[in-house]
């Protein structure tokens, strides 16, 4: 069976470090680290450090390829000479080509529309409060002390001016709540965002990523030795977009911002990428990519990555795993971390999430202060019966994290109001929340507040494969008239039993389209075969795309079906139960003979195991 939509796919590189920190003794593991540790160190004592680079270059670039780790030519040319901002930008070495295309508008074009950006700029900046104001001037002051940024009396004809403002982030999931500010400029207004092209879409370690790499060094680890215990390990990557130069030849970027104690707008020459900006989030995550895999070939353990976010499972008892990414990422490399965010343990926080690597399984969940947090953001939105757009992105980033507790499925239905919202141009003082908006957020509340289970997972090690346990085989279908599937039983690669159910579309079902009916034949199923099972392992073919995408997606552009979408994955959610979605050609689809009402013909054959049909009594439907 081909591997379903849905499964977390794990790369060679990274499945190879996976056996070795699983199947290695750790005194091994040790020895072999620091084997590699030494000869590297020496080599960096040698080896001078060229220009101004986010890390030690030329040694970054001998150790690519002492590793065999190739393609990386491009980012070091630009980690050597700095950062384009603007074209087409992207690597192709490192990540997926996406679809071909040009930036929505030339240079050429930024550069006419700058007069016109500076002054809505400067408009903008004019209106801030005080506080703001002073957060925002303290905030270039300390770039200006870093070399960050160069003051500029006179802006030259090239300028692409940024408006600077302040994000606040609320960090409920800390033991202590606090408020981070971060200062961000703004791409999207200046326009240079439009003046960019990604190549190359940026891939990440995701939460469900980090969930099975965890999975499966538990799993390997636990078959050869059941009383293996783990630990996780994170790392934070410090001032993460200011490590890496930008080039200011062909543009040059110029951050503005008003001086709180003359009252003057002020220039500054952006030396280092720039949160705001689109071309930061490729180049970026790039290098964080590389440097991964230098852990992953060097030393070996499966170091997931998301932007300045490092996490690996470890075995519980080694204790110099994290000292010696440190010591080959920062002491060697000369790349810098926050060492007072380093963290390990039985039960770490990673991505907003909490997880635990248990020998039931891997569990993943919202930490309690975050849950706590989020309640409260949500009901005050709803008790002032407003939300600006910047607010409602904020809370959709935050909500989005939330959902990945559950695969990204659950709430995804719910978090549609609120990413639009976020791309409203509305934000006058008049707006109110009502309808989809409104709806959305209560079940938020409601989901968040009152089922603590909703949003907790846990991943079993050893989930059931083919040939292995029980499983289920699902296909649906539907016709204008028809409705009907069909489930296969499997224990330990055998089919056990075949069942089946047909049914006319009721009256009312009348007039419905086909990807309506489709989905509510994959939904019957679902209540007729395991609303009473708990724990299940399911692979679901249907052979229509709309419902397709939906199911894998836990949403859909078909307004008619989000309801029913979500309420699917809700439930789903709540009995613990594993489905996986593919597709099946429609002349393959078995299930098209119960679907069109036709009830006598011959079984078959699967297996060699001739299967018993049944059909279901239409009084349990």
């Amino acid at each position: 069976m081909p591997v379903a939509k849905g499964m977390t796919q794990i790369d060679d590189e990274m499945t190879a470090a996976i056996e070795y920190s699983a199947t290695t003794p750790v005194r091994e593991a040790q020895r072999m680290r620091g084997e590699f540790l030494t000869r590297w160190r020496k080599r960096s004592s040698q080896l001078s450090p060229r220009g101004a680079g986010p890390c030690h270059v030329d040694l970054l670039d001998e150790m690519l390829r002492d590793l065999g780790i190739r393609g990386a030519d491009a980012l070091l040319h630009h980690l050597r000479t700095g950062c384009p901002m603007s074209g087409v930008v992207g690597y192709e070495e490192i990540y997926s080509p996406g679809p071909p295309g040009e930036p929505e508008i030339t240079e050429e074009e930024l550069l006419r529309r700058q007069p016109d950006v500076l002054a809505r700029s400067t408009q903008a900046i004019r209106a801030e409060s005080p506080a703001n104001k002073e957060a925002i001037w303290s905030s270039v002051r300390k770039e200006l002390e870093a070399g960050f940024v160069v003051e500029l009396r006179n802006p030259p004809a090239n300028a692409v001016y940024l408006r600077r403002f302040m994000v606040r982030q609320v960090k409920s999931d800390e033991p202590v709540p606090r408020v981070k500010e971060r200062a961000c400029d703004d791409g999207r207004m200046a326009l240079i965002n439009k003046a960019v092209r990604m190549a190359t879409p940026v891939k990440l370690d995701t939460a469900d990523v980090y969930a099975e790499v965890a999975r499966r060094v538990a799993h390997r680890a636990t078959t050869r030795d059941p009383g293996a215990a783990f630990k996780s390990m994170g790392l934070d990557h410090k001032e993460a977009y200011r490590q890496l130069r930008a080039r200011n030849d062909r543009l040059c970027r110029c951050v503005v911002a008003e001086d709180p104690s003359t009252g003057r707008v002020r220039f500054f020459r952006m030396e280092r990428l720039s949160f705001g900006e689109a071309a930061a989030v490729v180049h970026y995550n790039a290098f964080a990519k590389v440097l991964a895999r230098v852990v992953r070939r060097g030393l070996k353990l499966p170091l997931c990555q998301y932007y300045d976010d490092f996490a690996s499972p470890c075995p519980a008892n080694d204790d110099t795993a994290l000292t010696d990414v440190l010591e080959l990422l920062q002491g060697i490399l000369h790349t810098s971390f926050n060492e007072d965010k380093t963290s390990e343990g039985h039960s770490f926080r990673h991505l907003g999430l909490v997880f635990t690597i248990a020998s039931e399984g891997v569990g993943v969940a919202i930490s309690a202060p975050r849950r706590e947090g989020l309640v409260h953001m949500l009901k005050g939105v709803l008790a002032r019966d407003s939300l600006s757009p910047g607010e409602a992105a904020s809370l959709a980033g935050k909500l989005g994290f939330a959902t990945s507790a559950l695969f990204g499925r659950v709430g995804r239905v719910p978090l549609q109001p609120v990413f639009r919202r976020s791309n409203a141009s509305t934000t006058f003082a008049g707006f109110k929340l009502g309808g989809d908006l409104e709806e959305a957020l209560g079940w938020w509340v409601r989901t968040l507040a009152e089922d603590e289970q909703c949003f907790r997972r846990t991943v079993p090690l050893n989930p059931i494969q083919p040939g292995e346990g029980t499983r289920y085989v699902l296909l649906t279908d539907a016709c204008l008239f028809g409705l009907g599937a069909m489930m296969a039983t499997i224990t330990d690669g055998d089919v056990v039993a075949i069942e089946y159910f047909s049914h006319p579309v009721p009256q009312e079902g009348a007039g419905l389209q086909i990807h309506h009916l489709e989905f509510v034949a994959v939904t019957v199923a679902f209540a007729l075969w395991f609303r009473d099972k708990d724990d299940f392992t399911v692979s679901v073919w249907v052979d229509n795309d709309v419902v397709l995408g939906s199911l894998v997606q836990g949403r859909t552009r078909a307004r008619e079906l989000r309801a029913a979408v979500h309420l699917f994955w809700e439930r789903l959610a709540r009995s613990r139960g594993d489905a996986w979605f593919e597709r099946v050609p429609g002349a393959d689809n078995i299930a098209d003979l119960p679907s069109r009402l036709l009830h006598a013909w011959a079984g078959i054959p699967i297996r060699g195991v001739l299967p018993k049909w049944r059909e279901v009594d239409q009084t349990q439907q």
